[in-house]
């Protein structure tokens, strides 16, 4: 086996925070104090945020973190899917997890934990990821429910969180095979039957990430660009993690100029076409010849 260590010390982390965060979000927390207290403690356990903490609420799938100013709170009748990513010199772990403080959504919530798992129990080398897609889909529809098509999970590399491989959440022909001793993120999203089972672009981002290192002759702007890879390198980053450098205000006219310029890549929030509740769960593995390795196992 020639799997970086570090990839289990940032899962042993992950676990330990979604353990601890699963006793304590409740209605009326602020979505900023989660992402901060998650962000927090990943720091005091020994590793670093692989990308803001996600707090996606109802219809919202995916990419919504707190802003600085966020004043959103978690309310009684709320699905609220939380995804935690940390890293240890680059080496990922990424997990997330659903609470429900909606009776009517329990069963989906519940659906969604159990078809990762058995989504999980056929993992190995040689597995095609199709395949995966296949048994996550017919256990959504079994238990009555949908996954969701254009959401999937992921090869994880050193500071890449979407390492070139995408594991479908529905079948998929002609598709490659989990290789062995590599790292993998599977995470099933599902929603109800009457939804369109596909998510779409809200006009809100939030969540960036460095694809470009150029210069482009703006003394503010580079020292920005150049700050971001100090700190993130290619990972994911929110503005609220900059306001120790910058204004929160002006940050968020320079990202805006880094996008533009192609310096930064701009994650939109993904909702549920047709705004149908979303459940997820998620964890990190590593297949072997014979199973799969979880490293974030909680």
């Amino acid at each position: 086996m020639n799997v970086p260590q570090d990839y289990f010390k940032a899962g042993r982390i992950a676990s330990r925070v979604c353990k601890d965060m699963v006793k304590k979000v409740s209605k009326g927390d602020k979505v900023l104090d989660i992402c901060n207290n998650v962000e927090d403690m990943i720091k005091r356990l020994g590793g670093d945020p692989a990308f803001p903490c996600n707090v996606c609420i109802n219809n919202v799938a995916a990419h919504y973190t707190a802003e600085t100013d966020d004043e959103s709170v978690i309310h009684d009748g709320d699905v609220v899917k939380i995804d935690v990513g940390v890293h240890v010199n680059g080496y990922i772990a990424d997990t997330a997890f659903t609470i429900s403080f909606n009776p009517d959504y329990d069963e989906l919530v519940m659906a969604t934990k159990d078809v990762l798992y058995e989504a999980i129990s056929m993992i190995r080398g040689g597995v095609k990821v199709g395949d995966i897609g296949r048994v996550i889909e017919n256990g959504a529809r079994k238990r009555g429910f949908q996954p969701i098509s254009n959401l999937s999970g992921h090869l994880l590399k050193q500071y890449c969180i979407h390492g070139g491989i995408s594991i479908p959440n529905v079948w998929v022909a002609n598709t490659p095979s989990l290789r062995a001793y590599e790292v993998y993120a599977i995470e099933p999203f599902l929603t109800t039957l009457d939804g369109t089972g596909m998510v779409k672009d809200d006009r809100r981002k939030i969540i960036y990430s460095l694809i470009g290192r150029k210069k482009i002759g703006d003394k503010n702007l580079d020292f920005l660009a150049e700050e971001i890879w100090r700190r993130f390198k290619t990972l994911p980053f929110a503005n609220r993690w900059l306001t120790d450098v910058i204004e929160k205000d002006e940050i968020k006219k320079m990202i805006t100029k880094l996008v533009k310029k192609k310096i930064l890549r701009a994650y939109p929030v993904l909702l549920e076409a047709s705004g149908r509740y979303v459940a997820q769960f998620e964890k990190t593995v590593v297949p072997t010849e014979s199973g799969a390795m979880i490293t974030t196992d909680y």
